[in-house]
């Protein structure tokens, strides 16, 4: 009983059509293309040469492609290399030249598609050769009857003289009529295709192949096929119009498969399929097949499975028995091209050897591509190359892994994890690094913080840099993301703007030269530090304004004051005149303010008088609002314009003021607020001090015009026991004043 054979056509997807042909239900051959992923292979182009190689005897012509084709000398038209034999490419191709071309082999990773000058048409049982007018039979047709019979049907039929013509495979049993009506057809299409050369400007597609399931019908459909079913309606109409011009006599075999149930669902396809694209393929007897495909070639292992009683050359002879016919399939199912390396159980008996030889050539017979096949050599390995018809489905719809870029292998945790270490030192030693922030996959980013601890605290220390690990579920397993914050010097402190105040608004009286506000010595000194020129510049104008600015409404709120104490101090003298103090003119007066204007006079200056009188001055003097932090010379120079260094030397001066200015505020002032002491008026005058040469001594200190502060300094210390009068004086004077 034969084996029953049928073709799958599943073209419900419009992304993605696929053909599979069953042996008694068993997937015997399958192919599929998506719509992404257009083909090439046998479509004709008007191409222009780009760039002849004298070293390779080649030429590289643009056609349209990603990627210039090649074209070597011996693929050239006949009627441009003449025999072929002594011809240079360089005598015969010039750059810009036009060629028509054809695709013989797909664009594969880096290299461009392989091209050809002697073009080719495929029909269902001739191929015509134009510019090669030789006729020849397909050397799969080995029968010698059958092959005379061919080439006295190829003598009767009308072929023009520059076109040759090829029997195909198919033709076992068709009549003269359907070799006639074959090659018209493709006498027709040659005909187009130089129409469309002709016609076209610039480098383009002129034809194109076929699409999937008419090649697949042209080419694998045999008169042993009972049966094809097909799930789209399109599809089934192209198929039955293929068929009614070329073999109407099996129209009757398509079906058109309208079921609920998907068409390689219903077959069991779908798992056979799956095991295609799987590295490890089962055998019957527990053995198996371990397929790895690399860059130079690939190799094939064939694993023994579990001993049996027959003993160990029996099964390895058996294992490989089922190895060499699985091979085959795989092969063509798969297209693995190129060089195949095939390691067989090792067997003793040369009997055994070349059994499973003759099975693996036997079985590779029903295999369209031209192979070379060797033999088993004394290490139990058998070479053998196959030509590649299409890429193979690693290559159509697979990628390399991301996170093993295809080796099928990773580090453990534990490696990784110090990698990433290794890593951050190297990150870290570069210096000038403020913070590195680390992203990882889960796993890795725990095993870092729990096992590599330490060793990131140390890190830490030693480069001064904050190192944060995070870990990312959209990261994959060995991927690693750094973010890095160099570490900078500390930003300039810009001074902050003044703000708005409407026309006629009333000055903010919170402003104080020296002080915290917005405005101060030290933010307006501050912008002189590092930085861009510009914003030196700019930053000093703006200060200038501002402080200039300020120092006017200064001015008015110190006048203020300074009138709101004269009648005081008014009251003060004259209480002192009463009391027995010697009476000063005008010019005194005018002295005194003189120096409170100009900060000449110290405070602690103005309590060395020599009489009692003149203490309550000195309290009135002590318990006054606290006056401002900046002295009249320095509002003085503010208002005059003035190189940057003076402004620069400015804070200096309030300081020396604000230090000897807290030396009266040792009494604190809630005592004398909370629980003042009764005192008598200061109208009776106390009893004299007997100590009348040193009032005389402090009397003469007015006089002179520039007192030194040292000396002052040095008398307070010869006389402590002025502070209890004085203190007595201020408290007196202050319940006074309320």
């Amino acid at each position: 009983m034969s084996p029953k054979k049928t073709m799958m056509i599943n073209a419900t997807d419009p992304e993605e059509i696929r053909v599979a042909t069953l042996i008694d239900g068993v997937l015997f051959d399958y192919d599929v293309e998506f719509l992404h992923n257009e083909k090439i292979k046998g479509n004709l182009y008007k191409a222009r040469v780009v760039r002849v190689d004298t070293s390779l005897q080649a030429a590289f012509v643009h056609f349209g492609g990603q990627k210039n084709g090649f074209l070597p000398l011996g693929e050239l038209p006949r009627d441009l290399s003449g025999d072929g034999r002594r011809a240079r490419i360089q005598d015969v191709l010039q750059r810009d030249q036009e060629i028509l071309v054809q695709a013989v082999r797909e664009e594969l990773g880096s290299k461009g598609a392989m091209m050809t000058g002697q073009v080719s048409l495929a029909g269902r049982y001739l191929v015509i050769t134009p510019g090669n007018p030789v006729n020849g039979i397909s050397r799969k047709i080995e029968a010698t009857e059958e092959r005379r019979h061919f080439k006295q049907l190829i003598d009767t039929l009308e072929i023009p003289e520059d076109i040759g013509v090829i029997v195909r495979t198919a033709s076992l049993g068709v009549t003269k009529e359907d070799f006639q009506r074959d090659l018209e057809y493709l006498l027709d299409t040659y005909k187009e295709v130089l129409n469309r050369y002709k016609h076209r400007h610039g480098v383009g597609l002129v034809w194109q192949e076929d699409d999937v399931v008419t090649r697949t019908l042209r080419d694998t459909f045999t008169a042993d096929v009972e049966e094809v079913q097909i799930d789209d309606e399109d599809t089934f109409r192209a198929a039955q119009s293929f068929f009614k011009r070329t073999m109407p006599q099996h129209l009757d075999v398509l079906k058109h498969y309208s079921g609920k149930k998907p068409l390689f669902s219903r077959h069991q396809l779908e798992e056979q399929i799956d095991r295609v694209y799987g590295r490890k393929v089962g055998l019957p007897s527990g053995g198996a097949l371990v397929l790895d495909q690399t860059e130079a070639l690939v190799a094939i292992d064939v694993n023994s499975g579990k001993t049996s009683g027959d003993g160990v050359e029996d099964m390895a002879f058996k294992t490989n028995m089922e190895a060499a016919e699985e091979v085959a399939r795989q092969l063509r199912l798969r297209d693995l091209a190129g060089l195949i390396a095939i390691d067989f159980i090792d067997m003793k008996r040369e009997s055994h050897i070349r059994s499973v030889q003759d099975k693996l050539v036997d079985c590779l017979k029903a295999d369209k591509a031209r192979m070379e096949v060797g033999k088993i050599n004394r290490f139990g390995v058998l070479v053998m190359t196959r030509q590649r018809i299409r890429p193979s489905l690693q290559h159509v719809n697979h990628e390399s892994c991301p996170t093993c870029a295809g080796t099928g292998k990773v580090k453990t945790i534990e490696a990784m994890a110090l990698s990433v270490v290794r890593k951050l030192h190297g990150i870290l030693a570069k210096g000038g690094i403020g913070e590195i922030r680390v992203k990882l996959a889960p796993a890795i980013a725990a095993a870092v913080l729990n096992e590599k601890r330490s060793d990131l605290a140390l890190m830490e220390e030693e480069s001064d840099a904050k190192i944060l690990i995070q870990a990312d579920w959209s990261m994959s397993y060995g991927e690693m993301s750094a973010e890095i914050e160099r570490a900078e010097e500390a930003p300039v402190e810009k001074p902050a703007p003044k703000p708005h105040r409407e026309k006629g608004a009333p000055e903010d009286e919170t402003v104080v030269l020296g002080g915290d506000s917005p405005i101060s010595f030290e933010k307006a000194l501050g912008v002189h530090g590092d930085g861009p020129k510009d914003a030196k510049k700019e930053a000093f104008k703006y200060d200038r304004r501002d402080l200039q600015r300020a120092a006017l409404d200064e001015r008015e709120r110190l006048r203020a004051l300074f009138e709101s104490a004269k009648p005081e101090d008014e009251d003060a003298e004259d209480g002192a005149e009463e009391a027995g103090d010697e009476p000063k003119g005008d010019g005194t007066k005018r002295k005194r303010r003189r120096r409170r204007r100009k900060g000449g006079a110290d405070r602690s200056e103005v309590g060395t008088s020599s009489t009692p009188s003149e203490e309550p001055r000195v309290a009135v003097a002590e318990t006054m609002p606290e006056p401002p932090k900046a002295t009249a010379d320095l509002v003085a120079s503010l208002l005059t314009p003035s190189p940057r260094p003076r402004i620069g030397a400015a804070p200096k001066v309030a300081e020396a003021a604000v230090v000897e200015a807290p030396k009266p505020k040792r009494t604190p002032r809630a005592k004398v607020s909370s629980a003042p002491e009764p005192v008598v008026a200061p109208s009776p005058a106390p009893e004299p001090v007997p100590e009348p040469m040193v009032a005389v001594k402090k009397k003469a200190a007015p006089k002179a015009k520039a007192p030194a502060k040292a000396a002052v300094k040095k008398e307070k210390a010869e006389k402590p026991a002025e502070a209890a009068p004085k203190a007595k004086a201020t408290r007196a004077k202050k319940a006074k004043a309320e």
